[in-house]
């Protein structure tokens, strides 16, 4: 079993996205996605103008629930076809809290290091020349720690996909 569970060629992105094709209008698509909600129990959401944001009600979510977010808007290869932009990713709190500990493990072992790398340069010994390794050994560690958040909230991720191709309900939807 792998890892990476994306259907992208990209397979270390942590937030996937993919992109639909369609014939019917942005109203149209945005209207069903509005009509469809009220249906079901298991995907709650709302549409602020071409957007639309779907999520896993509040009593079925943990801590790694998946949120999607759609983007309706014209192709711009066919002005007769609508693209839906979806970029599926964890609570927007959790997404900031991983970004914060990426740009502050970076920061932090930029600065280190650099200080580290002046001093061995000086001929001078410094623990923070071990900045780099260490902040590796971290990235890892909160890259494998959103992938496996990534893998608890499949189930939930491929049900929000599911909602959307059916909500949509065309026969010629084309996945780019």
């Amino acid at each position: 079993m792998s890892l990476f569970n994306s259907h992208n060629k990209d397979n270390i992105e942590i937030r996937p996205r993919f992109r639909l094709l369609t014939c019917f209008t942005e109203k149209d698509i945005l209207d069903k996605i509005v009509n469809a909600l009220p249906k079901q129990q298991d995907v709650v959401g709302e549409v602020k103008g071409s957007h639309a944001f779907l999520k896993i009600p509040f009593k079925n979510q943990h801590y790694w629930s998946p949120t999607m977010e759609v983007e309706v808007k014209n192709y711009y290869d066919d002005e007769s076809k609508t693209s839906i932009r979806c970029v599926l990713g964890p609570k927007q709190s959790i997404w900031l809290m991983l970004m914060f500990f990426y740009v502050g493990i970076g920061v932090l072992a930029l600065f280190g290091g650099m200080y580290g790398l002046v001093k061995w340069n000086l001929g001078k010994e410094s623990i923070f020349i071990w900045a780099f390794p260490v902040a590796a050994f971290l990235f890892s560690i909160i890259y494998l720690t959103a992938k496996y958040g990534q893998r608890k909230g499949r189930e939930q991720m491929l049900y929000l996909v599911s909602f959307l191709y059916h909500a949509v309900d065309d026969e010629n939807i084309e996945r780019l």
